[in-house]
């Protein structure tokens, strides 16, 4: 093999490396979200609130992992998640009202092109609404049962956003 071929090889398999990598990489926030989500799942009737507020808001912050490969996947979403993800710094600090009013229903989102879109930005807006709730109401039977719906809700919006993201 000549040098040249030589180095085109090297080349081309540090390249498939380091895609794979990345790949890898992004594959990983995916699983990382749904093992966390199934993990308050498991534990939203045990776990003390403190606790599953603090994993709702790192199911939060995943979630910012996620959208932007989910947008390279579905670049239709790309407006709509945007103004999502802009919002998600302040989301978990929002009142009840304002999060079901302006996130859950769009009120401050433009208008959604594609069901896969919503669904995607429910993997954002039902964790930081779980954090609300955590953060807002006081621990009792409906309150565990609310985080147990939104929950409900995360896991089966991520089975939808994994097929329309390919994964």
């Amino acid at each position: 093999m000549t040098l040249k071929r030589l180095s085109l090889a090297i080349v081309a398999t540090t390249f498939a490396v380091s895609v794979n990598a990345h790949d890898s990489q992004e594959h990983s926030y995916w699983d990382k979200y749904q093992s966390l989500a199934t993990e308050i799942s498991n534990n939203v009737e045990s776990s003390s609130l403190e606790k599953l507020t603090k994993q709702s808001v790192k199911l939060t912050k995943l979630s910012t992992k996620l959208l932007p490969d989910f947008i390279k996947k579905q670049p239709i979403c790309t407006e709509y998640l945007t103004a999502a993800l802009k919002a998600a710094p302040t989301m978990t600090s929002l009142s009840l009202d304002d999060i079901e009013k302006d996130y859950h229903a769009d009120g401050k989102l433009p208008a959604v092109k594609s069901a896969s879109c919503y669904h995607a930005k429910d993997l954002l807006v039902h964790p930081a609404t779980m954090a609300v709730i955590g953060k807002t109401l006081k621990d009792t039977p409906e309150t565990r049962k609310q985080m147990a719906h939104e929950l409900e809700e995360v896991l089966e919006h991520f089975n939808q956003v994994k097929v329309a993201a390919g994964i």
